[in-house]
């Protein structure tokens, strides 16, 4: 059977059978090879990915569902928006995300609907395999600054003494 061209393995694909995870607290550290950060500065639009490691703390929780805490450490390359110099940025971000099947229930009890507004991410998980590598590259995505700049760099904004745009076009007519 050919395999559906729409699933793809992820570039940072870490997966953890959910058998594996016991009732103690499960410590896991996963770290990107070299080829695999190159993957992920492509996906994620990053000029250079240096870097990128996860210290991961899983907890079972009842319903099939899995808690994880941690931290994510990566140091990128990006261009800074307002120099458009290139810089290395660094990023210590804390987690928490909740796996949980299609099935599990978000109800305190069989009535009551839950409200994770304000709580941690939640991760699908199929087949009893959650991937913590997918996990972390999305929360890592999160994380990312949208308009990056450089240490130090400041966006200086240039005014003109007169406010009007018309009285600035007029000034520079006259000047030809």
């Amino acid at each position: 059977m050919d395999e559906d061209p729409q699933i793809m393995t992820p570039e940072f694909s870490r997966p953890v059978l959910a058998a594996q995870i016991g009732q103690n607290e499960t410590l896991r550290t996963i770290e990107a090879t070299p080829d695999e950060c190159v993957a992920l500065a492509k996906r994620l639009g990053l000029v250079e990915l240096l870097s990128f490691s996860a210290t991961i703390r899983l907890n079972r929780k009842p319903r099939d569902e899995f808690l994880a805490h941690g931290e994510i450490r990566a140091r990128a390359v990006r261009t800074c928006v307002v120099s458009l110099e290139d810089f290395t940025e660094p990023t210590d971000s804390l987690f928490t995300i909740r796996f949980v099947t299609k099935e599990t229930p978000l109800q305190d009890d069989e009535d009551t609907p839950v409200a994770y507004d304000d709580g941690p991410d939640e991760v699908l998980y199929e087949d009893a395999t959650l991937d913590l590598g997918e996990a972390m590259v999305q929360e890592y995505a999160l994380s990312l600054v949208p308009y990056p700049r450089k240490p130090g760099i400041v966006f200086e904004e240039t005014v003109e003494e007169e406010g009007n745009a018309f009285a600035i076009l007029k000034k520079l007519a006259q000047k030809q």
